[in-house]
């Protein structure tokens, strides 16, 4: 089944909670994608499940991604452990689909795509797979193409290299599209789900769009990709929701970085295509 599944804070209070309860009415989804504060106690998250399953209200995904995950600063790479085997703990309680990470470590440096990187991160995504197979929950990795996880094969050389039932893929087609892809992505999701399918729990969805050149300061681009609500780009949702209603598992889909208005338009426009398709969508 494929699972609507847009962020939304679950506070502690009464009013907080209503408010989600609120959000969650307007969005109309049943899923949705969050975390757990740094100061919540086992006692807050359990508090938490009870009031969810009161409501009947899942959690897909479950991210709160550590910007240096992976980092060759040791204090640094155990904190980020330390964060994300707290994020497994609390998602084991609340029953979550997954805990997405991102490998983000030496971004914008020369050795974000060296080789001697990505083997430290292969080491690192070793270490927080054995928690999470302790925690009998799945991690699902996140790409963007500048960073280390910046390409399919990267992604299978992971997945190879960690060998577990654990580690899953947390996609999104935007963040591995290269400018000359933009016009093509149905080419560019076949190849993600030729190579990838069975792996694939959570996906982003954003859309979009290419510019030549944009004003960046006193300089000018060469060139310039924004993500755009769903609807408003060149992602291929057609393509996309076909492979995805062709799994024989869960996936959660989560529209991704917009206010409430844009997020709304953006899901809406996803049903529209999964009704033109005969795609059911929960």
């Amino acid at each position: 089944m494929i699972f609507m599944c847009p962020p939304v804070r679950l506070g502690k209070t009464a009013e907080e909670r209503d408010a989600f309860l609120r959000k969650v009415g307007v969005l109309n989804v049943q899923t949705v994608s969050m975390a757990t504060p740094a100061d919540w106690a086992d006692s807050d998250v359990e508090s938490a499940r009870d009031f969810l399953e009161a409501h009947e209200i899942r959690i897909g995904e479950f991210s709160a991604f550590h910007k240096r995950f992976a980092s060759d600063d040791l204090e640094v790479y155990r904190e980020a452990q330390e964060h994300y085997r707290r994020q497994l703990h609390h998602a084991h309680i609340l029953n979550a689909h997954c805990v997405g990470f991102a490998i983000i470590c030496d971004r914008a440096t020369p050795q974000m795509w060296s080789e001697a990187t990505w083997h430290r991160c292969i080491e690192a995504v070793k270490e927080l797979v054995e928690a999470a197979e302790a925690a009998q929950m799945d991690v699902a990795a996140h790409p963007h193409i500048i960073s280390p996880l910046c390409s399919l094969e990267r992604y299978r050389e992971l997945l190879d290299a960690v060998n577990s039932p654990r580690l899953k893929v947390l996609m999104d087609p935007v963040n591995l599209t290269w400018p000359q892809m933009v016009y093509n992505t149905d080419d560019l999701i076949n190849r993600i789900f030729d190579e990838l399918a069975d792996h694939i729990v959570a996906v982003h969805a954003k859309d979009l769009a290419l510019s030549a050149v944009q004003r960046n300061g006193k300089h000018l681009s060469v060139v310039h990709v924004d993500e755009a609500v769903p609807g408003t780009g060149t992602l291929d949702y057609h393509t996309l929701l076909r492979r995805l209603d062709a799994l024989d598992h869960n996936v959660s889909v989560h529209v991704e970085h917009f206010d409430q208005p844009d997020t709304i338009a953006g899901q809406e426009y996803i049903r529209y295509v999964a009704r033109e398709l005969g795609i059911t969508l929960h």
